[in-house]
This record gives structure tokens, C-alpha cells and sequence, in this order.
């Protein structure tokens, strides 16, 4: 089971204390939660971007384009919650919100975290 980052074993057998055992929903909601932060990561794995300077570039460009990647990253860890984020970058919120509409970065994606799939086919055949 996974539980506060860690991987645990978990014995098949009789169990010695008398916890009960968890139901089939939290094993569902504690794989969903493991398979978003799976996914996270693999996502930091491919963000990786290399810059050549032999060929020259643009000071100004860089910067934007690693202060949106920031942004980005904090949304994605707060699940779009701004305050969190601002709090993460230790930006005041107000500056969050300005450099979010300056980039034009939408938050539509990070309200249920990274936005890898889109999960609203699966919930919906899961309710029908």
C-alpha cells in the first residue's frame, strides 16, 4: 500500500491487530493518488530543456520561459490553488495572478493536477 511517499508490503495473512481493512474505494482513491504522482514525475523527467549557446539567444526569452515553467510546476503541485503557489515561490499572490494573465497560462488544467488525461470519459462511464 501506498502511504506518505512510501511503498509498504502488505501481508495476505491473518492480521494481528483488529484495524479493519480498507475498502475497495480508498484502494481505488490511494491508486489514483499514486498514479498522479507517477505521472508528476515522469512529466519532470521530460521537462528537461537544454539550452545551446553557441548558436546564440535571447536573454529575455529564457527568463519568461523559465519563470512560466516555475509557475507551471507550482500550479501542477497545488493543484491550481494560487495562494499555495504564490506561498511556494514566495511571490505575494497579487504577482502570481499578474505574471499568470501577463503569460497567458490558463488554469483550467491543474484544478485535479496535471492535466495528462482526461479523466471526465472514465468518471462518467463510471457512474452510468
Amino acid at each position: 500500500m501506498w502511504e506518505n511517499g512510501k511503498a509498504e508490503m502488505v501481508s495476505s495473512g491473518s492480521k494481528t491487530d483488529h484495524t479493519p481493512e480498507p475498502t475497495a474505494q480508498s484502494k481505488l482513491e490511494a491508486l489514483k493518488q499514486l498514479t498522479v504522482r507517477l505521472l508528476r514525475e515522469v512529466q519532470s523527467l521530460t521537462e528537461v530543456h537544454t539550452v545551446s549557446i553557441n548558436e546564440g539567444l535571447d536573454f529575455y526569452d529564457e527568463v519568461s520561459r523559465f519563470e512560466i515553467e516555475l509557475i507551471q510546476r507550482a500550479l501542477l503541485h497545488t493543484s491550481g490553488h494560487q495562494g499555495r503557489a504564490a506561498r511556494l515561490l514566495n511571490l505575494k499572490v497579487t504577482t502570481l495572478n499578474s505574471k499568470i494573465k501577463h503569460y497567458k497560462i490558463s488554469l483550467n488544467g491543474f484544478v485535479n493536477g496535471y492535466p495528462f488525461v482526461d479523466t471526465s470519459e472514465i468518471e462518467n462511464r463510471q457512474h452510468a
